[in-house]
């Protein structure tokens, strides 16, 4: 049997829209083991509807590795305890692709590498932004070249901790990325080009000042906030508790807070502040993983290389 953790990830990190993301202490493990025949899919912890057929995620991750490396399989039984939630910006999907290529791997004999991997996990997420943290771990940097997803992870100090606000509602992915105007201003994109660059160099640093910059994105969180009632509240809310930015968690509707100490007041106030506006958001203080995914062996849990 083989057991894969995978981080929660946060992308679109500020104003790094598709490009930046970050990996969190906050799992999806997931057991594959191959059987004499047959398909058997088990969703622990998990209040969403999540697919236990050939449709769900993680069984299409294993299949699309055993069809790149020609691997013949018989059965399947797939089992995922997952600590993340679904379809809030966190990462779900990402976690399930990357644990399911990870597990395809190793069942099939470990013939890919990981850059091979986050080319396939790109490939089926769209875009690298979440599935490079989730693979490397760390604070990542991604980018597509030709047919090629290519990343650079960064191992940060642990002087942040992330505040992590999710409502009890959802947005799609699909329906917020189609809330994104197809072609934007130079301007614009001169603006966000400069403020993701600023954050990217903020938080390898640990310059504050360049992270509150930073975030001052024009590329999505505009045209997303429509769907998150209050978002721009919460933002102002959680900056009066000593935030040292704020921004949308990928897709959203999550929002993700960098701290810099302070870290229970913060929780606190921000929950006292959901009960006052009577919207059901709950906070928590994650921290970042450097690690990313890793497969279980004989020996614990150790990077799969």
């Amino acid at each position: 049997m083989i057991e894969v953790r995978v981080p929660a990830t946060s992308a679109n990190m500020g104003a790094g829209f598709d490009t930046m993301g970050i990996a969190l202490n906050l799992y999806n493990t997931i057991q594959v083991r191959e059987t004499e025949s047959g398909l058997k899919i088990v969703n622990l912890n998990c209040r969403e509807y999540l697919p236990k057929n050939e449709n769900n995620l993680i069984y299409r991750a294993i299949m699309r590795v055993f069809d790149e490396v020609g691997y013949q399989k018989k059965g399947l039984a797939i089992t995922q305890n997952s600590k993340i939630p679904v379809t809030r910006g966190l990462g779900s999907s990402s976690a399930c692709i990357v644990g399911g290529l990870l597990a395809g791997n190793v069942l099939s004999g470990r013939k890919l590498t990981y850059p091979d991997i986050l080319n396939l996990a790109a490939e089926m997420e769209g875009h690298p932004d979440n599935v490079a943290p989730a693979l490397y771990g760390g604070f990542c940097v991604s980018a597509r070249v030709g047919d090629k997803a290519i990343c650079q992870s960064v191992k940060l100090s642990p002087k942040f901790r992330y505040a992590v606000m999710v409502p009890d509602f959802f947005v799609p992915t699909k329906k917020s990325r189609g809330l994104l105007p197809e072609t934007v201003s130079l301007g614009d994109a001169s603006h966000n080009i400069s403020r993701a660059v600023l954050f990217a160099l903020g938080l390898a640093q640990g310059n504050t000042e360049f992270l509150k910059i930073g975030v001052d994105d024009r590329l999505h969180q505009p045209y997303r906030e429509q769907e998150v009632e209050g978002l721009s509240e919460i933002f102002k809310k959680s900056y009066e508790l000593g935030a040292k930015a704020s921004f949308l968690s990928g897709s959203g509707p999550t929002v993700l807070s960098v701290l810099d100490g302070n870290y229970r007041e913060f929780c606190g106030g921000m929950r006292d502040f959901f009960r006052e506006q009577e919207t059901a958001w709950s906070c928590r203080i994650l921290q970042v993983d450097n690690v990313g995914a890793v497969v279980k062996t004989v020996g614990g849990f150790r990077k799969d290389d």
